[in-house]
């Protein structure tokens, strides 16, 4: 571990850059509501609501900023202090093959980081959701939810991540045959999570017959959207906040709403929103997002292949063999840096894929519905009403309230 060594440099640089960049957007969107709003939302929220809103923000932005913190000095003293090395060694006397070694080496890590992460997410939970009027997860809900998704990690990603670890320490285009099997991977995940994964955490129920199951399969119908089966989702035991969604490939679309969402909105506004939900199907959103995250995984294992391949690149983090299971561990940090760059990119187009969902969806039932969902989402969910620039650039899926409603009254 040297300054003259690049990998330790980028790892470095690109750590504490991130860090401070994350600040830097944070304390400037915190500022933005000290500023006047626009007359449009200030139409929508009232000063209670933003002074509310803020107090939200500012808390949730505290405990981030404390989990973040927390997790670089955990991290930088436990790289700086010959950690990684320490770990090399260890390892290296279970006795165990290259490959189960390396899923123990990654498993054992993603525990402790679920360990450290527990008491933030709780804090979360329990107290700022909570003092906010959107937790309904009681403890026990809690802890469950989280060993699940430990089993799930162990089930699922233990195989996934020991074949890529083959892949690497035998194959000689490992590039793409990892690839290739994460791309694979991806997509069964995508039509297998709403219907064996997702059940074990939330429960849905068929939609009870009636006016709007009839009127939202009519639209369905109307816009030539095939739908099988209208579900209610009960995110109610968890959070107030409501979603929708759709899943399933072809001819075997599902509608999902929560009860949240059923609760709070009017019929008319239902059907913008699931209008709004089959604009991304008809606009081909859903391919394109995943051809560009295809390219995205391209890149970084053509990346991390030539990461493992550097003696330098293990040297920089003190270990003197090139492990694979741990390589990958100290990839991710090398990494982050052009995950975020990446990520712009996808979040650009995400938004863009927005304003296309919101016409589609103004074209087939009005504006007015639309907007009007959108607005009680917004209030609701204590949204930012005027979120800063770089916030959005770093982080908005979604364009902020005030860019939707000005695209949609235009």
């Amino acid at each position: 571990m040297t300054f003259s060594n690049p990998w330790f440099i980028a790892a470095l640089v690109g750590v504490l850059g991130l860090f401070h960049l994350e600040i830097i957007a944070t304390f400037l969107n915190l500022a933005q509501f000290r500023h006047a709003l626009p007359q449009r939302l200030k139409d929508i929220f009232s000063d209670e609501t933003v002074q509310k809103a803020g107090e939200y923000a500012s808390q949730s932005a505290k405990l981030d900023l404390l989990r973040s913190t927390a997790s670089l000095a955990v991290m930088i003293v436990f790289w700086w202090s010959g950690g990684f090395g320490w770990l090399e060694r260890w390892s290296a006397g279970w006795g165990w093959s290259a490959i189960q070694t390396g899923v123990g080496v990654i498993g054992l890590l993603m525990l402790v980081q679920n360990v450290l992460s527990l008491p933030f997410d709780a804090w979360d939970t329990f107290k700022i959701e909570a003092e906010y009027g959107f937790n309904r997860t009681t403890v026990g809900t809690f802890i469950k939810d989280r060993i699940k998704g430990l089993l799930l990690t162990a089930l699922l990603g233990g195989p996934l991540l020991a074949l890529i670890l083959w892949f690497f320490q035998t194959q000689e285009h490992a590039v793409l045959y990892t690839w290739l099997t994460v791309a694979g991977f991806s997509i069964v995940m995508a039509w297998v999570s709403p219907r064996l994964l997702m059940p074990l955490f939330l429960k849905f129920q068929p939609l009870n017959d009636g006016p709007l199951r009839e009127a939202l399969l009519a639209l369905a119908a109307r816009l030539k959207f095939p739908v099988v089966d209208v579900s209610v989702v009960d995110g109610s035991r968890r959070s107030s906040k409501a979603n929708a969604f759709l899943s399933g490939f072809g001819k075997n679309k599902r509608i999902a709403l929560f009860d949240t969402l059923i609760e709070k909105h009017t019929q008319a506004e239902l059907e913008a929103i699931l209008a709004h939900e089959i604009g991304h199907h008809k606009c081909r959103h859903v391919p394109q997002q995943l051809v560009l995250g295809l390219l995205e995984s391209g890149l970084m294992f053509y990346l991390l292949h030539a990461a493992l391949q550097s003696h330098a690149f293990f040297a920089a983090f003190g270990v003197s063999s090139m492990p694979l299971g741990l390589g990958l561990v100290l990839f991710s940090i090398v990494y982050s840096p052009a995950s975020l760059l990446l990520g712009l990119l996808s979040s650009a187009l995400s938004r863009r894929h927005e304003f296309q969902a919101d016409a589609f969806a103004k074209a087939a039932c009005g504006a007015d519905p639309l907007m009007a969902g959108l607005k009680k989402l917004s209030v609701d969910h204590l949204s930012h009403p005027n979120p800063h620039a770089l916030t959005v650039w770093l982080h908005y899926s979604h364009p902020p309230i005030g860019q939707r409603l000005a695209a949609l009254e235009g």
